[in-house]
């Protein structure tokens, strides 16, 4: 009995290694040692055990160290987020790594690394659409739209109503997020204003998220139900409430708070519409208020907790599609 006691301290010390380091169990089958083995039989399987043991320490010690100087690179080196990896590897670039969702899985999603988005680093890209890339397409749910050579947009492709784009975050949890839009305004969009469209089939007010409460872009997150987190809003001329001495009466729906951003140009429908982008910081005259944001074109919101939540584009307007449209040429949007 006294051999089995000397074995099992033995094997104790051995297991009780660095911490963080996970032993695999043996390939072969546990030897049965009886209280009648001599000490030299003991001596030579503690040798074995050690030089076992020892090698499947190696083994794990040199793949956490290939982990952590390669965190993100592989689902088996899965970094738990975006901002692991930044603070981790400082000098990595943006791109696309693997981190862990909600559920331990590993998912392979895009990293930006590099920019500081309103003071921290390591955001994950959610939804990305640059019309200027000509190798890239309009979401399903919007049609192309092609004004002039070498100019892509995507706008709704009829009318009146919403126009949705779901974006999933991979079930990694998320508090924060941000983003930014470049469109274009056609025709006569009259931001929050809901008025002259009593031929159509739609009622003329929108009061409620689920429905066109505006003309130009829509941003939420499904939880199940839709909570707003921005609206970029289009108007023609002198429709935004923030134009000085607008002449549009109209209330902004509660729900939208002061989460949003509004910008119009004259001559919306102008075959050259597409020369004079909103909502990127550049107002005068009356709509010089509208543009006095340092963060335009992006916005930043903070949640209330962590949420698993997809998000959700529209592109919306209460007429129909040859009356009003929002063309978007530029979305992107990240949570943290």
């Amino acid at each position: 009995m006294l051999l089995w006691i000397y074995c099992l301290l033995v094997l104790v010390s051995l297991f009780s290694g660095p911490s963080g380091i996970t032993l695999q169990p043996l390939s072969q089958p546990p030897i049965i040692i009886n209280d009648t083995t001599d000490c030299t039989n003991i001596d030579q399987l503690l040798q074995s055990l050690t030089q076992s043991i020892a090698s499947l320490i190696n083994e794990s010690v040199s793949t956490n160290l290939s982990c952590l100087l390669n965190s993100g690179s592989s689902a088996q080196c899965a970094a738990d987020s975006c901002h692991a990896i930044a603070q981790a590897l400082p000098n990595n670039p943006s791109g696309y790594y693997w981190i862990l969702n909600s559920t331990n899985a590993a998912v392979n999603v895009y990293c930006d690394l590099v920019r500081y988005l309103n003071g921290s680093r390591g955001w994950m890209r959610v939804a990305y659409v640059n019309m200027s890339d000509p190798s890239q397409t309009c979401p399903s749910a919007w049609t192309l739209y092609s004004p002039a050579t070498n100019v892509r947009l995507c706008g709704r492709p009829r009318g009146p109503g919403c126009f949705s784009v779901n974006y999933t975050t991979y079930g990694v949890p998320y508090s924060k997020v941000c983003g930014w839009v470049k469109g274009y305004n056609f025709n006569t969009n009259d931001a929050f204003n809901r008025w002259n469209c009593s031929s159509l089939v739609l009622p003329c007010v929108y009061t409620a998220i689920d429905q066109a409460y505006l003309d130009g872009v829509s941003i939420t997150r499904n939880s199940p139900s839709r909570q707003h987190l921005w609206s970029y809003v289009d108007a023609n001329g002198g429709a935004c409430p923030c134009v000085t001495n607008s002449a549009f009466g109209y209330t902004i729906p509660s729900f939208v708070g002061p989460d949003w951003y509004c910008q119009g140009q004259g001559g919306g429908n102008s075959t050259s519409y597409y020369n004079y982008p909103l909502w990127g910081g550049a107002c005068s005259g009356s709509q010089a208020p509208c543009c006095t944001n340092p963060n335009l074109p992006w916005f930043y919101k903070t949640l209330p907790g962590q949420v698993l939540d997809t998000l959700e584009v529209r592109i919306c307007s209460d007429q129909i599609l040859s009356d009003e449209d929002t063309r978007l040429q530029n979305v992107e949007l990240y949570v943290y």
